[in-house]
């Protein structure tokens, strides 16, 4: 599982600039959005880039990735010291999910062999910049600066005649500089910024190469993070799904299967600068807080909390003929984890309830040792509410 993950040698791990570089493997750099969000961004767009070292610093570099799975390229070169540029079509790209999120991965033709690579792109919504990080010398350094945009810019058309760009990518006339830095001024209207979907990301995950390996976020960002995500459907890299029931240092987690029901349940426990998720017959997952978290949000509640919902929403006291004989006349009005019991005679009394194992547990305040729970099929048969179960295949709500 790659909710969190394990390192063999976390004590000796710190942060840059105390000494020593990050352990990649602990300190994982991982992309902000998911395989839909980026093939969404992608597909048919351009992006324009220049390494931020060597002899191409600054200068444009062109793609396009076409919805057929061809990247098209301008690449520059130089003859007598003179600048060009050359096409190809030759390469082809598509996106894979791996341990440290979405890459793209570029199938480059070599004869009849080939071989691949892969790319770590980390997308800004507020300026549309599209960069590129790599690992190099154990540790993750900003490649390029780039930017996604859906024209092909004038200084390309010129400079790569035989390539033809898809019959709704327009020929940006603005942008005639070979240089980088300029040719963004031309047009900063350019970039696509705020790309939906683009909010749906987690803390941290704006690239361990622009921040030189220092903490991305913080830890109040982290548990704000988590507390809002209570009760919604977050995923790992993998797509393998969870939920965060918060109660206390020792909060829950369910891992749901396939069919997005839960299979396992485990505790998430904070330890200052580390936290640790503890899932019966797995390994103890590990996250330094801090650094990019490991799990991206879908905006899908899990069933089991729209039944809350649902008795929140109501607003008026409901029997609850599980509770027992003991509370058969008795009246539950929903609150946020709280309870006001309507009891005989006009008598209130309180409690709280929570979701824990796949069950919805109800206490009363001064019988807190006879709390009585119903699985959430269970409630929602008893409610007459269906509602909406998250699997694999269902989209985020963006």
């Amino acid at each position: 599982m790659a909710l969190l993950l394990a390192g063999a040698a976390l004590a000796s791990c710190t942060a840059l600039g105390q000494g020593r570089k990050l352990d990649p493997k602990v300190y994982v750099n991982y992309t902000p959005h998911n395989e839909a969000f980026y093939a969404e961004l992608m597909t048919g767009r351009v992006n324009l880039y220049a390494p931020r070292a060597g002899k191409w610093r600054n200068v444009v570099h062109g793609q396009i990735f076409a919805s057929d799975g061809t990247l098209i390229e301008c690449l520059p070169g130089r003859v007598d010291n003179r600048l060009f540029w050359f096409w190809r079509e030759s390469e082809r790209w598509s996106l894979v999910k791996l341990r440290v999120g979405v890459r793209i991965e570029v199938h480059h033709a070599d004869g009849n062999k080939g071989f691949k690579t892969y790319q770590s792109k980390f997308y800004d919504p507020e300026t549309g910049g599209f960069a590129s990080e790599i690992l190099k010398r154990g540790g993750w350094i900003r490649a390029d600066r780039g930017q996604i945009q859906d024209s092909w810019p004038r200084v390309l058309a010129d400079g790569c005649l035989n390539l033809k760009p898809p019959a709704h990518i327009r020929i940006n006339e603005k942008q005639t500089s070979p240089r980088m830095d300029e040719l963004s001024r031309q047009d900063p209207d350019a970039p696509v910024r705020n790309f939906p979907g683009s909010h749906m990301t987690a803390p941290g995950r704006t690239g361990l190469g622009a921040s030189r390996g220092a903490p991305t976020t913080t830890r109040e960002e982290i548990w704000g993070y988590l507390r809002a995500q209570e009760g919604y459907v977050v995923t790992s890299p993998s797509g393998a799904g969870y939920v965060f029931s918060l109660e206390g240092g020792q909060s829950e987690v369910w891992r749901l299967g396939d069919d997005g029901d839960a299979t396992k349940f485990g505790r998430l426990r904070d330890e200052g600068d580390w936290a640790f998720v503890e899932i019966p017959d797995q390994p103890v997952l590990k996250y330094p807080v801090g650094y990019p978290f490991p799990v991206l949000p879908t905006g899908h509640r899990h069933a089991a909390w729209q039944l809350t919902d649902e008795l929140i929403a109501r607003a008026e006291p409901v029997p609850l003929p599980w509770m027992g004989q003991r509370y058969a006349d008795h009246r539950f009005l929903f609150h946020d984890k709280t309870l006001t019991i309507v009891a005989r005679e006009d008598r209130y009394l309180t409690g709280r309830w929570a979701w824990t194992k796949g069950r919805l547990e109800v206490s009363v305040d001064g019988d807190e040792g006879n709390a009585r729970s119903i699985a959430w099929g269970d409630l929602a048969r008893e409610l007459g509410v269906a509602p909406r179960v998250w699997t694999r295949s269902t989209p985020n709500r963006g």
